[in-house]
């Protein structure tokens, strides 16, 4: 075969989301459910969770092609983004996916329970994830995906615009070929920057603000195996689901207060926000630590880092996106 003329550029790949309607296991293939979502990179799918299984076995000191084995039954797979936030209905998808909550602000409680992930239900949040190839016989599609992290950044970079991260997990096969979904959502014109943030406050007093980062994990795994591919039956979503992030600030006389709180272990909030149309709002926070760096070309600066906590009814965090 002689060589191939294309040279591929990594910026000719796309990346398109959409949260399932139907029921976990039918991808989805509505375009007017699809958005785009327009990141540095596409990072291609992880194939390392497929089964595989490679030893010596007898015969020959030297391992055989049948000494080999590599299957796609009971296997699993996770794709990664960065995505600097440029429409809210985007954002609005992935709060869903991670909070499992409908609608903003997006909150998950201390009395969380997650949904039922069961192949053949509606009742899970999953998304059907699009790596659009160039090569348009080689797209992938993962159906059933769901977010198990996700972490949302705010600093001087990018403009200050707000970032989001994560990762998807999938335990059905990727269909490899030619997608012909043309994703046609609404896609509402939202750039968010830290400098929009108005409200900044630590323990409950207003702070000079550098820096945010927030992190919402929510772990998933297959379990169990159905159909001729050995697709998942369930997933479960048993883990701990946990918030945490960092701020931060200026070390003045509003803030040197704060490390009595990390040393007494005193439960505290974080807010950074408008109010309005970009919120974040950590009620209840314990301090994981009081980082100062006093010699700083803009002034002593100080990095708090938390733990979001919530007892029943309580917030673990409240998120507005509008």
């Amino acid at each position: 075969m002689a060589i191939d003329s294309n040279v591929f550029s990594g910026k000719q790949f796309e990346l398109y989301l959409a949260n399932e309607s139907g029921n976990m296991g039918t991808a989805e293939s509505t375009n007017g459910n699809f958005i785009k979502l327009a990141v540095n990179s596409v990072s291609d799918v992880d194939f390392s969770g497929i089964t595989q299984e490679r030893n010596l076995r007898v015969g020959q000191q030297v391992k055989k092609p049948t000494d080999h084995f590599v299957s796609q039954k009971g296997a699993s797979y996770t794709m990664q983004f960065e995505w600097i936030v440029d429409h809210k209905e985007g954002l609005q998808k992935l709060m869903q996916l991670i909070s499992e909550d409908t609608s903003s602000a997006f909150e998950v409680s201390g009395s969380f329970s997650p949904g039922v992930y069961s192949h053949g239900a509606a009742t899970g949040q999953t998304a059907t994830v699009i790596i659009s190839n160039p090569n348009s016989g080689d797209d992938r599609t993962l159906t059933s995906c769901i977010l198990t992290e996700l972490t949302l950044s705010m600093d001087g970079s990018d403009g200050g615009r707000l970032k989001a991260s994560g990762t998807f997990y999938t335990g059905y096969k990727p269909t490899l070929g030619i997608s012909t979904v043309a994703p046609s959502g609404t896609e509402t014109a939202w750039n968010k920057t830290i400098f929009d943030c108005t409200g900044k406050t630590v323990g409950g007093s207003d702070v000079v603000a550098s820096a945010f980062s927030m992190t919402m994990n929510y772990p998933g795994i297959r379990i169990g195996y159905q159909g001729s591919d050995a697709d998942p039956e369930q997933y479960s979503r048993a883990d701990e689901y946990t918030a945490s992030g960092s701020i931060n600030v200026k070390y003045d006389y509003n803030t040197d207060g704060e490390i009595a709180h990390f040393l007494a272990g005193t439960e505290k909030a974080v807010r950074v926000g408008d109010a309005s149309t970009v919120d974040i709002s950590c009620p209840q926070v314990m301090y994981t630590g009081f980082n100062t760096a006093f010699d700083n070309p803009e002034g002593s600066m100080v990095e708090i880092p938390f733990d979001c906590v919530a007892d029943g009814s309580e917030k673990l965090y409240s998120i507005t996106v509008a």
